[in-house]
């Protein structure tokens, strides 16, 4: 497995190099330097968004969770443990793992067990994984101006994504198995207004998440909205199967495939800047925030128990 991510890295890298050859140093930087204020703000404004929408689903995962992750676990800390295991497992990679090992270090001084974390997560990366097919299946239906490989597996995968959300809300209502998994990583069945709900709140999630790369594009750009979202969502798809840490790599070629073929280098340059900008704001920042928040909480966790 990690000789196949560090491939993928490396033929994502060398095709990202021969995508960006052509373009100039210079233009790169002066199109980062014209973000404006503005911008950088509301970027910044839809990443905390972002997160505080993964916060709600977590704690839609803790209400559904037995014992005392459900009845002891305060809302605060639910909301904190959120932002430092998505932030870490959106950059690092292996978000499952990465977010039940927040999670059992967090959670554990509350009382909660291996099985109450490991539902958590279940229901957690669940929940990503159903907004991303929802909202992929919309993007990838929709037209695009792609063509080769890109383009000629979108239609089939849009079908697939639909199926699979659609098969999971059929089983949230018409199910007749109360939960599927094993003794300790399961998913319980849920209601229909919880499938909805989480849904609803993980496309919310991923539709943020793009709107931070849109308003990062620079005033000139010719992509509108609506395109951009698209495209995004195909990009994130492909990122998220590789299975590569944050999709480096992955994300941008197949952005710029899609987004980008045959457009000057001026446009091409301006779409660069923004995905440096874009990892900067929606990764790099909330790492850093993720890390002083951990080493905060370790410091003073010592110090709450003895004072409990």
């Amino acid at each position: 497995m990690i000789c196949l991510r560090l491939a993928l890295v490396g033929a994502a890298a060398w095709a990202l190099h021969r995508e960006l050859a052509a373009l100039s140093l210079g233009d790169l930087v002066s199109h980062v330097r014209a973000v404006g204020w503005t911008s950088l703000a509301l970027a910044l404004a839809c990443t905390v968004a972002s997160f505080a929408v993964l916060g709600l689903i977590e704690l839609l995962a803790l209400r559904r969770a037995a014992g005392v992750a459900r009845e002891r676990l305060p809302a605060r800390a639910g909301l904190l443990t959120s932002f430092v295991a998505n932030a870490f497992g959106q950059s690092i990679g292996l978000s499952v793992l990465t977010g039940t090992a927040v999670r059992l270090r967090a959670y554990a001084r509350y009382g909660a067990d291996v099985a109450e974390v490991a539902q958590t997560s279940a229901f957690v990366t669940l929940t990503t994984t159903l907004g991303l097919l929802a909202a992929g299946a919309l993007a990838l239906a929709g037209v695009m101006p792609a063509t080769g490989a890109i383009g000629a597996i979108m239609r089939p995968t849009a079908i697939v994504s639909a199926s699979l959300v659609l098969g999971y809300l059929a089983w949230s209502a018409l199910g007749t198995r109360e939960a599927v998994g094993g003794s300790t990583w399961h998913i319980v069945r849920p209601s229909p207004a919880v499938a909805a709900r989480q849904i609803f709140l993980s496309v919310v999630d991923w539709l943020l998440t793009g709107t931070v790369l849109f308003v990062l594009l620079p005033a000139s750009s010719a992509i509108a909205y609506g395109s951009l979202l698209r495209a995004y969502m195909v990009a994130q798809m492909a990122g998220v199967t590789s299975h590569v840490p944050a999709g480096a790599g992955v994300f941008e070629i197949v952005l710029l495939s899609v987004l980008a073929q045959g457009a000057p280098s001026t446009e091409r340059a301006g779409l660069v800047a923004a995905l440096v900008l874009f990892r900067i704001v929606y990764y790099l920042i909330p790492l850093c925030g993720a890390i002083a928040v951990a080493g905060s909480a370790e410091v003073l966790a010592p110090e709450a128990a003895r004072v409990a």
